[in-house]
């Protein structure tokens, strides 16, 4: 029997709209909300993935859902965040941490996870510094930034859970201040994320 589909432009922006909502209402990550999109939407058909709305795709959607449905509580959400983050980053400043994710793109909210990457020769240094603040962690899976993957582990922290990856110093210029082509930051450090909330606050 011959599966069927709506245009492709038509299906690629449901699927992108209904994980918009997972994202913003359940907090889920980008890859899990499109598969339970396509999942809602199709049961189980498969989608090919050419057909599939892309990351940057869902952030576009989730931008307006949150424009059009939580304009009073998700400012606040986010600064929250990116508060905590910034807490952080000042605590493992020794290993020059940035920040990437819904903390820096503005999508942040209070179901928004920490991602941040530290730098330094050896990853044993920063689980060493986080044992010594008697933070428990857990390896998890790697933390993903501008197309490269690097060991990780995530843990609790205020009340938030973070990923922290570790890569080589010498990664580090590299995949500091990468930007979108509408000029959305990817990732910052920590006198970036400074601006960032000082936006937010001033008058």
């Amino acid at each position: 029997m011959e599966e069927f589909f709506a245009p492709q432009d038509e299906l690629r922006i449901e699927i992108a709209m209904t994980a918009a909502r997972l994202i913003a209402e359940e907090g889920l990550d980008y890859a899990t909300a499109r598969n339970q999109a396509v999942k809602a939407l199709l049961g189980k058909q498969r989608v090919p993935r050419e057909r599939l709305p892309s990351d940057q795709d869902i952030q576009d959607e989730l931008r307006a859902y949150q424009a059009l449905f939580q304009a009073d509580s998700q400012p606040g959400e986010l600064n929250e965040l990116r508060e905590v983050a910034l807490q952080f980053m000042h605590g493992i400043q020794q290993f020059e941490p940035i920040v990437y994710g819904a903390a820096v793109n503005g999508t942040g909210s209070a179901h928004s996870d920490v991602h941040i990457i530290a730098f330094a020769d050896d990853e044993k240094e920063v689980d060493y510094w986080l044992l010594n603040q008697n933070i428990n962690f857990d390896a998890c899976e790697d933390a993903l930034l501008a197309g490269k993957s690097f060991p990780a582990v995530a843990f609790r922290w205020k009340q938030r859970w973070f990923q922290l990856g570790v890569a080589s110093p010498v990664q580090r210029r590299g995949l500091l201040n990468r930007q979108a082509p509408d000029g959305t930051l990817f990732q910052t450090d920590t006198a970036g994320l400074t601006r960032l909330i000082s936006q937010i606050e001033a008058p």
